[in-house]
């Protein structure tokens, strides 16, 4: 029997989660610290306190507790907001350069890679729609959840219907 579109989404994330278990467990980190550095390197210098810890969905005191202890390793820095007197900007710290995480987030990219490659440019295209579209709906369900609680949210859904 061929699985459908949701069992192979699950099973995939499912292994995503698993091998960015062990890329945290083999650069010495929790996941939440690992995720959280991937942040503050993506937004290359925009990221403020507030913005990670939505994207991690921590409360203003978790993020100060994660801050504080990857501060503690120099693995990030706090910069004054240029803009907003009392804001500070996340980047990462020296630390960070010498730091595996980064090189294992190189060879995840390069897994992949070749299948990718194989992608005709329309392929690619209908894949990333796809692939963006659930990610926005995933991200919007989530934030719901996090609001209204999972019951009121899936409520909520089933009285659109």
């Amino acid at each position: 029997m061929t699985p459908g579109l949701d069992e192979l989404i699950r099973d995939l994330s499912s292994e995503v989660g698993q091998l960015y278990r062990w890329v945290a467990e083999q650069a010495g980190l929790n996941q939440t610290d690992l995720f959280a550095l991937y942040f503050i390197r993506s937004a290359e210098g925009s990221a403020t306190p507030k913005r990670l810890g939505e994207h991690l969905g921590l409360t203003s005191g978790a993020t100060a507790i994660l801050l504080n202890r990857l501060e503690a390793r120099e693995l990030i820095r706090r910069t004054p907001h240029p803009t907003d007197r009392r804001g500070v900007l996340l980047s990462l710290g020296p630390a960070a350069a010498k730091h595996e995480f980064l090189s294992l987030r190189q060879r995840l990219i390069g897994l992949n890679a070749d299948i990718i490659a194989e992608l005709s440019p329309d392929e690619a295209a209908i894949v990333r729609r796809f692939i963006s579209r659930m990610l926005s709906n995933t991200r919007d369900s989530l934030r719901q959840f996090r609001v209204n609680g999972f019951v009121a949210a899936a409520e909520d859904e089933d009285a659109k219907q």
